[in-house]
């Protein structure tokens, strides 16, 4: 153990924070309270090093004007701080920290590999990698630093190789649908584990890191795997025992089709009359079981002329034997992916361009609302609040539009596709919608039509980004939600409170036109 002399928290549990002290005292106490922090940390005494850390950035903020100096010091104290989390598994308090910590001083090399630790431990491993291309840049031989990229590298590919082997093809079918939903999973793997890290502390029990949670919920998984397969298995044998006893006996040529059509998945037999829906055939009638077919699709009904050729629907054309016995036949047709591909972006940018915003006042309309609103507005003394509501009372009395000009960037795929029986409608796009914005200042005065001052019209360029329109929309999320504005021309500042309460109309409109899209698409 050292000999220099250091602070315990409950030395100075007495030190009262003055508003009265000098900065020279705030600083001085604060490299006091490191000091001793540095030493207990040493000393593997967490717990009483990040009490020193804190007690020494509350001395910090104690000092009204920060200078730079000052700044770096507080980036020490909130680097520190992190450390002791990250020692004692509080991941999500140490991202906390580090983020402090780089506010403070951008240049704050450990702050950054703190919080690619922080992140990497909480199973964020894009942004942890992130913050270590960032470290790289400055020292690409750092040791640390590249020990800790292969680390996030090895569960990045662990992470993905496990969750295709969980869904199997199917993500690997619909293009970019695959990304979105892996990081949605890595979310939800994430949360899941700062709900257990919350769990063991309320109960004051040990906490796993990252890595040995994750291996635990893996081996967990594997044993619920293995007891649904032998479920399973009972259930199919107690199956076949029952059909057993019900299947009637079929021909050679009856048997024939009924393999066929088993390996597409599309024959079942062995069930009785009244769990079926067909017509009465005259085998039918003479027999205990059928051979029930399930609902046909035919492309006459579920492709619209014209719009998209060679669908790939699945359609079962059903016939009948010798013996007056239904069987199955199942054609496929190709080329969907890019056909329907092509047929929705088409319909997405027709729907798009009618999207809309117009506010058409009377100028002869002096409403005793207007005249209310007006008269609560305070001329003399126009605070925030005064303003904005004369913002208000000027988007009421000016005529106003939004108008698509254009759709552009218009990216993704689609398809239709049967998943466990059901039809599916998968899509993934995304687009920017060129706007023409105008407001007329003229509305209101008493000039006719052909007096009117162009002026006082003001015409803005914008832009609406549309990040994701997606069938994997985020669960308590809306289309407003994946809506991003930026604005090509500047705005003026009596207009831009008015240009906010247009574009929100505008986004809503938008909302409605994906769902008109939706809705035709449904069709298909």
């Amino acid at each position: 153990m050292s000999d220099t002399e250091y602070h315990t928290p409950e030395e100075d549990m007495v030190d009262d924070l003055d508003d009265s002290v000098t900065v020279e005292e705030c600083i001085s106490k604060a490299n006091t309270y490191k000091a001793s922090g540095n030493e207990l940390y040493k000393q593997s005494k967490f717990k009483d090093s990040s009490e020193c850390y804190e007690n020494g950035i509350t001395w910090i903020k104690k000092i009204e004007n920060l200078e730079p100096s000052h700044k770096q010091l507080l980036s020490i104290l909130y680097s520190n701080l992190c450390a002791t989390c990250i020692e004692t598994c509080d991941y999500t308090k140490a991202k906390e920290n580090a983020d402090n910590a780089i506010l403070n001083n951008k240049d704050n090399v450990k702050a950054y590999y703190r919080r690619a630790q922080a992140l990497f431990n909480t199973g964020s491993f894009e942004q942890a990698l992130k913050d270590c291309d960032h470290l790289l840049k400055l020292d690409k031989n750092d040791p640390n630093v590249n020990n800790l990229v292969r680390k996030i590298n090895q569960k990045m590919k662990a992470s993905e190789k496990e969750q295709k082997k969980a869904f199997g093809g199917l993500f690997s079918k619909v293009g970019g649908l695959y990304d979105d939903r892996q990081i949605e999973m890595q979310n939800k793997k994430q949360k899941k584990y700062e709900d257990y890290l919350k769990g063991q502390r309320e109960k004051g029990e040990d906490e796993m890191d990252f890595e040995a949670w994750e291996k635990f919920e893996q081996d967990e998984e594997a044993k619920k795997e293995v007891e649904r397969t032998n479920k399973v298995k009972e259930e199919d044998v107690k199956k076949s025992k029952t059909q057993e006893d019900e299947t009637p006996e079929f021909d050679e040529e009856d048997q024939k089709i009924i393999n066929e059509t088993k390996k597409m998945g599309y024959c079942y037999f062995g069930k009785k009359k009244e769990d079926t829906t067909e017509e009465a055939t005259p085998t039918n009638r003479n027999n205990s079981t059928v051979l029930p077919v399930r609902q046909t699709v035919s492309p006459e009904s579920k492709v619209s002329p014209g719009s998209v050729e060679k669908s790939n629907i699945i359609v079962e054309c059903t016939g009948h034997n010798l013996r007056g016995e239904r069987f199955v036949e199942k054609k496929i047709w190709k080329n969907a992916s890019s056909d329907m591909t092509q047929w929705c972006k088409r319909k997405l940018e027709e729907v798009l361009m009618k999207a809309s915003y117009a506010n058409e006042p009377n100028p002869n309309d002096s409403s005793k609302n207007i005249l209310e609103m007006f008269n609560d507005i305070n001329l003399d003394n126009l605070d925030n609040g005064g303003l904005s509501k004369l913002q208000k009372l000027a988007g009421m009395v000016h005529k106003s539009s939004i108008e698509p000009k254009s759709v552009e960037a218009l990216e993704g795929d689609a398809q239709i596709a049967f998943i466990r029986g059901t039809r599916r409608y998968l899509f993934d796009f995304s687009c920017n919608i060129n706007l023409e914005i105008k407001i007329d200042t003229n509305v209101g005065t008493t000039k006719s039509e052909g007096e009117k001052d162009e002026a006082q019209v003001s015409t803005y360029k914008g832009e609406l980004e549309l990040k994701e329109i997606s069938s994997e929309m985020e669960s308590g999320k809306s289309w407003k939600d994946y809506m991003k504005v930026k604005y090509k021309s500047k705005i003026k500042s009596e207009h831009e409170e008015l240009a906010k309460d247009m574009m929100e109309i505008f986004k809503q409109s938008v909302s409605e036109k994906i769902e008109e899209f939706l809705s035709e698409y449904k069709k298909q």
